[in-house]
């Protein structure tokens, strides 16, 4: 059971990282990173908010020369964005918590981040929803 739920995970990260491409795709200047920290910062946007994550943590931060890889922001913009009930903010939240991630500093809190995953799916991510909701997860 354990390798099934393995491979729904997988299932679940490909579709969120694929999302991420198609919705934060296109080059990185440093005016669109600035645009979009204003708009999480002051505007409490919660999409702006999920889309940082991606520049904390992805190869496109190489469109900009002073980002580098930050896994603790990342995580930290993730939150937010699942504070203001954006659902790809409480997924990449949810399963960075969930997981951990030692290399970055980020413990594992499984309670914490079943609670984000099921944030995702009362938000209507119906793919967590089938994960998560599986007992053995």
């Amino acid at each position: 059971m354990l390798q099934s739920g393995m491979k729904k995970l997988k299932y679940i990260l490909f579709i969120v990282s694929s999302a991420s491409v198609f919705l934060y795709g296109g080059k990185m200047t440093p005016a669109a990173f600035e645009a979009t920290l204003k708009k999480c910062e002051a505007e409490d946007n919660g999409a702006a908010c999920a889309k940082l994550y991606y520049y904390f943590i992805s190869s496109k931060r190489a469109y900009l020369a002073d980002l580098q890889v930050d896994k603790q922001k990342a995580l930290h913009y993730a939150k937010k964005a699942c504070a203001l009930n954006d659902r790809d903010g409480c997924v990449t939240a949810g399963m960075t918590l969930y997981y951990g991630d030692r290399h970055a500093g980020i413990a594992e809190d499984r309670e914490e981040g079943r609670g984000l995953l099921k944030k995702a799916c009362e938000l209507g991510q119906e793919d967590v929803c089938t994960f998560f909701l599986n007992p053995n997860f």
